[in-house]
C-alpha cells in the first residue's frame, strides 16, 4: 500500500516540496466532490426543491462547493513562490516562456483530453446533437464560455473555474509588479488593501459586471487571489514561525473552513472579511495545528491532495454516470442511507477511476521536463 501511495506522490525536483499545501488540496477537492455527490443523490430521489436549505447536513455539503476558492487561493500561493524568490531575494529569474509553457502541458492537455471525450459521450450516448454542442465546446477549449454564453460549459460543467485559473496565470506576471515595493510593510499594506478594494468594487458595481458576463471571471475573485499572493510572502520572509504548533490552531483551521464555506460569495462587506479571515485560519491550522498539520500531511491524502486536477475534471461526470447507470436501483429515498450507500459504492469507484487517469496522463505530463 506505502508503494502504491508513492506512486501518487509528488517528486521535489529541485523543488521542495510544502506538503501542506497538498493537504489544503485535498481539503478543497474532498468538499468540492462531497458537494457534488450530495446534489447528484438529491437530485435522484424525490425530495422538495428546498431540501437542502432545510437540512443542516444537506446544507452544509452543499456549501463544500466553495472549496474552489481555496483552489484560487492555493494557486496563487505556490505560482507567486518562485517569482517572489526572484524579486525579493534575487534567486534565479522564471523565464515567462517556460512558465507559460508549463502552464499549457500541465493543464491543457489533460483538460482537452477529457473535454474531448465528454463531447463524444454526449453525442453518442447521451443523444445530443452536434450542431448545439460543438458551439459550447470551442467556446470551452478556448476558455471563453462562461462569457460568451454567461453559464457554466454544458460539456464539464465544473470547468468553469479552469477559465478563471487561466485568466489568473496569464496576469500572475504582471500583478506581481506590485512587488517593486521593497519594504515590507508598504508591500502587505498594499495587499491587504487590494483584498480589501476588489472585494468592495465588485459588491458595489455587481450589477454591471454580470450584465457584463463577468460573474464567472477573474473579477469576483481578485481578493481570494491576492490573499494567496499575500499568504506567500508571509511564507518567504517568516517560514520559521510555522515551526511551533498548537492545539489552539486546530480549532482556528476548523474555524477558517466554515467560514469560508458560509460565507463565500457574499457582498456584504463584514461577511467577506469573515470569509477572507477564514482563508488566513484555514491555511495557518493547516501549517500550524498539531491534529490539522498531522492528519493533511500524511501520505494518503496528500497522495489524494496530488491528483486533485484530475479528480476535478472528472468527478461530476462520473459521479453523474455511476449514479444514474449503476447505482441508482439501489436508492431507497432516505436521505441520510443513500448518503451512505451511495458514498460507499460511488465515491471508491470514481476515485479509482480519476487515479488511472492521473497516472497515465496527468502525472506523465507534470514528470515531463
Amino acid at each position: 500500500m506505502k508503494n502504491m501511495i508513492d506512486l501518487f506522490l509528488r517528486k521535489e525536483n529541485n523543488r521542495p516540496i510544502i506538503k501542506e499545501i497538498d493537504g489544503l488540496r485535498f481539503i478543497a477537492i474532498a468538499a468540492v466532490v462531497l458537494s457534488h455527490f450530495n446534489l447528484q443523490v438529491i437530485k435522484l430521489s424525490p425530495f422538495e426543491t428546498d431540501f437542502v436549505y432545510s437540512n443542516s447536513l444537506a446544507l452544509f455539503l452543499e456549501l463544500g462547493g466553495y472549496g474552489v476558492r481555496i483552489f484560487f487561493c492555493i494557486s496563487a500561493f505556490i505560482l507567486s513562490i518562485p517569482f517572489l524568490k526572484n524579486i525579493l531575494y534575487n534567486a534565479e529569474q522564471v523565464s515567462l516562456k517556460k512558465y507559460y509553457a508549463r502552464r499549457i502541458k500541465r493543464l491543457e492537455i489533460p483538460y482537452l483530453l477529457v473535454l474531448t471525450i465528454l463531447l463524444l459521450f454526449r453525442i453518442f450516448i447521451q443523444g445530443e446533437f452536434w450542431e448545439e454542442e460543438i458551439p459550447h465546446f470551442v467556446g470551452s477549449v478556448f476558455y471563453s464560455h462562461n462569457i460568451i454564453y454567461d453559464r457554466r460549459s454544458t460539456i464539464n460543467p465544473v470547468a468553469w473555474t479552469l477559465e478563471i485559473e487561466i485568466q489568473f496565470y496569464l496576469l500572475l506576471p504582471f500583478l506581481l509588479k506590485l512587488f517593486i515595493l521593497k519594504n515590507i510593510q508598504y508591500r502587505r499594506i498594499l495587499l491587504k488593501t487590494l483584498v480589501l478594494l476588489t472585494g468592495i468594487v465588485y459588491a458595489v458595481f455587481e450589477d454591471f459586471f454580470m450584465a457584463a458576463h463577468l460573474q464567472y471571471s477573474i473579477v469576483p475573485y481578485f481578493p481570494v487571489f491576492f490573499l494567496g499572493i499575500l499568504f506567500a510572502d508571509i511564507y518567504l520572509s517568516n517560514s520559521n514561525i510555522f515551526n511551533h504548533k498548537s492545539f489552539l490552531w486546530d480549532v482556528l483551521g476548523t474555524i477558517g473552513f466554515l467560514l469560508i464555506i458560509y460565507f463565500a460569495g457574499y457582498t456584504i462587506f463584514y461577511k467577506q472579511c469573515l470569509e477572507y479571515a477564514g482563508y488566513v485560519l484555514l491555511f495557518t491550522g493547516v501549517f500550524k495545528g498539531i491534529i490539522l498539520n498531522k492528519i493533511f500531511t500524511r501520505n494518503i491524502f496528500m497522495a489524494i491532495g496530488c491528483m486533485c486536477y484530475s479528480i476535478y475534471l472528472l468527478h461530476y461526470a462520473l459521479i453523474a454516470f455511476i449514479t444514474e447507470h449503476i447505482t441508482k436501483s439501489f436508492l431507497t429515498f432516505n436521505y441520510y442511507k443513500d448518503l451512505i450507500i451511495q458514498g460507499i459504492i460511488v465515491l471508491p469507484l470514481m476515485l479509482i477511476a480519476c487515479s488511472i487517469f492521473y497516472l497515465l496522463v496527468e502525472k506523465p505530463l507534470v514528470n515531463k521536463k
